[in-house]
């Protein structure tokens, strides 16, 4: 402190006379803060002395019905007396509205009353019945079950104990590795302990020491550049913050003047609350006419309550439509008695490498066409009365033996809305149940799905292609994943992989 006394002397002096009331430990302190910068302290204590005087102002207008309203709310006392006078002026001092707010405030407050060691003792329970299998495991694996950690992590992973075994193992190994630097690098902690370097995280001093190979010298190195490095994170972000506040203030300055202040009181009064700069941007939009905000203002949030309940909706469809789809692992798994199936053409194109490189290389006739020769040779076993591949425009329309092949341009902007058109008219309605459309678009699939059609995404049909045609080019493989810890346990999963591009170049007659 004195040090810093002898350093700011004159600045100290200038402002003791400006401003005798404020202590001297304080004026040192805001000196310290703005760096001796006389007109940044004098800035902030014009501005506190002005928060002062409007705390007080609010104190004197406000003060009598504040009081009532704490004594009937017990609750309120945990608010700060300052922002409750904040927010009878923000509600113009209108005693309904502030009631409103702390009566809210009080039922948060009577809920969080709630013992959280009793919650947290249900949860852990909880968690031991459903996980009582794997907490089995893990006592014989010799891990303590009553830890909360590794109930949280049960939980966290789903039951997976070789995860939490993992874990586990890393964990004493690292604790193991850092017991073996202490012991290690033990003289050197001593000595950088005598030459004043003190670091709190011996972790952190362990690996300085682990990456210098134990030289002193280098971890004062790396310990000075640390700390610079730090020095100049704190500073950047200091002064990121001072010219934010710099432009926050001036933006206020420049957008609220001391004639929107009666226009915002009328705005309040009228019962329209919220950023006074936005309202205020409102209320000139709407012509200054009160009446002209409060409708816009109602239609706005309308609007987003609409949006919002849109967005909710969309999510459960697509959570709905992500189980619509049919899986097919095998041959059978092929829905019976199926009489229509239409293929989203462009929607297929880029599944299998070798017709998106056609694609990609401006040879879509020949994507088409091998789309189009893999679906009927695939229906000449399948049987299909009537089988329709769509592509968005093509001037490729020749049927391909039993496949007939669409253009959606120019009766239908996309192929999506022939699709639509098609399942909707009245001679489909009764079909729909034994149709099948093959597309992974999920917005098309909403609408297929509410008109009851079955979905089948392309890999998907590609996949029984080759079941169908090809079933040697179906390859099942093991792959088995061991996890090491006090016990060795071995996890086998069967994959199947399907060879789409060898599938095409057998079936299809073109030059790929």
């Amino acid at each position: 402190m004195a040090f810093s006394q002898q350093q700011y002397a004159e600045q100290l002096e200038l402002l003791q006379e400006r401003y005798p009331h404020v202590s001297t430990q304080n004026l040192l302190h805001l000196l310290q803060q703005h760096n001796g910068d006389v007109d940044k302290v004098c800035t902030y204590l014009i501005q506190e002395e002005h928060r002062v005087k409007k705390l007080d102002s609010l104190e004197t207008r406000f003060s009598t019905a504040l009081t009532a309203l704490q004594q009937e709310y017990p609750a309120s006392k945990s608010i700060k007396r300052t922002r409750l006078l904040r927010i009878m002026d923000r509600f113009g001092g209108d005693v309904e509205h502030v009631r409103k707010f702390l009566q809210k405030h009080e039922a948060k407050h009577n809920e969080s009353e709630i013992d959280s060691s009793v919650v947290q003792h249900q949860q852990q329970e909880e968690i031991k019945t459903k996980y009582s299998t794997q907490l089995a495991e893990l006592r014989t694996a010799g891990i303590n079950i009553h830890s909360p950690c590794v109930l949280l992590q049960l939980e966290k992973y789903h039951g997976d104990v070789n995860k939490i075994l993992e874990m586990t193992k890393n964990r004493e190994e690292k604790k193991h590795h850092i017991a073996e630097l202490d012991t290690k690098y033990s003289s050197q902690i001593t000595q950088l302990e005598t030459d004043g370097i003190k670091i709190k995280n011996k972790r952190l001093l362990l690996e300085l020491l682990e990456k210098a190979n134990g030289q002193v010298d280098i971890v004062k190195q790396l310990f000075a550049e640390r700390n610079e490095q730090k020095h100049q994170i704190k500073s950047s972000i200091n002064t990121s913050e001072a010219n934010h506040e710099n432009l926050s203030s001036t933006k206020k300055r420049h957008e609220i003047n001391a004639d929107d202040i009666d226009n915002l009181r009328q705005l309040r009064s009228a019962g329209i609350y919220g950023n006074p700069v936005k309202i205020l941007a409102l209320f000139h939009e709407c012509n200054q006419s009160i009446e002209m905000t409060k409708a816009r203002i109602e239609k706005d949030r309308e609007q987003r309550e609409q949006q919002y309940e849109k967005r909710t909706q969309q999510r459960i469809v697509l959570a709905e439509i992500h189980d619509a789809y049919l899986t097919i692992n095998n041959r059978d798994d092929w829905p019976d008695n199926i009489q229509q199936v239409y293929l989203d053409g462009n929607n297929m194109m880029f599944v299998i490498d070798c017709i998106r490189r056609l694609c990609l290389n401006r040879a879509s006739k020949k994507a088409e066409r091998a789309i189009a020769e893999l679906a009927a040779a695939w229906n000449e076993q399948m049987h299909i009365p009537n089988i329709e591949l769509i592509f968005d425009l093509t001037h490729q329309l020749e049927q391909i033996q039993s496949i007939k092949v669409s253009s959606a341009h120019p009766m239908y902007k996309t192929t999506d809305d022939m699709l639509i058109d098609i399942v909707r008219r009245s001679e489909n309605q009764q079909k729909n149940k034994r149709t099948i459309i093959v597309t992974s678009d999920r917005g098309l699939a909403i609408h297929l799905k509410y008109e009851g059609c079955q979905l089948v995404k392309p890999h998907q049909w590609f996949s029984h292609c080759a079941m169908v045609l090809t079933p040697d080019l179906i390859k099942h493989e093991e792959t088995t994943d061991m996890t090491a810890a006090t016990t060795t346990t071995t996890t086998t999963k069967n994959k199947t992989r399907y060879d789409l591009n060898e599938l095409v170049r057998r079936i299809v007659k073109i030059d790929l």
